[in-house]
């Protein structure tokens, strides 16, 4: 098949409830594209489940590849592409979950549909940046605490400003993305394995990351919602995807989407402008998913 749909199951991250809740999700969502299912192994060892999950990729087909427990899911990512031979790579997360029936096939129609410029799409993207830029004074602070917010601030934000764009920072998020694999090759040939979670996040948001690598060489990032359209990057905060009242076009689910529906309205409020630089929420939202 020319389509690999890759999911990460990572024992010391979930384990084998995840690995269940991802195939239950998976069997109640069909992905309506065809495709090898790969399910990258790692951080099993003296995890219980093993052979469990070896039943639930037999009884669906699929292939399981054992990597190294390292790296985060960046590096399982950038150490298999380069073994599989097919022209388009899907990858999944451990926490990620389909939520609409199609969903598969949406991003590829979204792929297809992008034309000579096309880079990568994706279940969710964001504008958050982790070189936030100073805040104006508040009169919710204190004369005395609104001096140690801003000194947390400065050095947060001259810390990460070399490696990360400043507000609006706009990126594909890796829960769910679809890419050639040819053009995903080149840009790990550029990477090394990330060594800890500011590296992995380098890979997603930063400078030398994979959207600003789809940026450098004037490709697109689209984002596709369960409605079949697709957004670029200046329409992502309309497509109601991710960190949106209700997120109700949203294609696929992960722990990023779930908290943010679970969360008290303040620190909803909190979410919505860190991820798009405004708050979004007015009143309560309805959740639901599309079949």
């Amino acid at each position: 098949m020319s389509l690999a749909l890759v999911y990460l199951a990572r024992g010391t991250n979930g384990g084998l409830p995840a690995v269940k809740s991802f195939f239950e999700a998976y069997d109640a969502y069909p992905a309506r594209c065809p495709h090898e299912l790969i399910v990258i192994v790692k951080g099993w060892s003296g995890v219980e489940g093993q052979d469990e999950l070896r039943q639930l990729a037999q009884a669906h087909a699929a292939r399981l590849v054992e990597l190294p427990d390292d790296g985060f899911d960046w590096g399982a990512y950038m150490r298999l592409a380069p073994q599989l031979s097919h022209e388009w790579l899907c990858f999944l997360n451990t926490h990620s979950r389909p939520r609409v029936g199609g969903w598969l096939n949406l991003l590829k129609k979204a792929a297809d549909a992008g034309g000579s410029r096309f880079g990568a799409v994706g279940a969710t993207a964001s504008r958050q940046t982790s070189a936030p830029i100073l805040p104006l004074p508040s009169p919710k602070y204190s004369i005395l605490l609104y001096p140690l917010r801003m000194s947390s601030y400065a050095f947060r934000f001259l810390t990460n400003i070399g490696d990360f764009s400043s507000f609006p920072n706009p990126h594909l998020r890796s829960n769910a993305f679809l890419v050639r694999r040819e053009l995903f090759v080149d840009f790990v040939s550029t990477q090394k394995i990330p060594c800890c979670k500011r590296d992995a996040a380098m890979l997603e948001s930063g400078r030398s990351g994979f959207s600003a690598f789809l940026a450098q060489r004037g490709l697109k990032a689209l984002v596709a919602g369960a409605d079949g359209k697709v957004y670029e990057s200046e329409h992502w905060v309309n497509s109601e995807t991710f960190r949106v009242p209700g997120q109700s076009n949203l294609l696929v689910t992960d722990n990023q989407t779930t908290s943010y529906e679970a969360a008290a309205p303040s620190f909803r409020k909190m979410l919505e402008k860190a991820a798009w630089g405004k708050i979004l929420s007015r009143s309560k939202a309805c959740f639901g998913s599309r079949v």
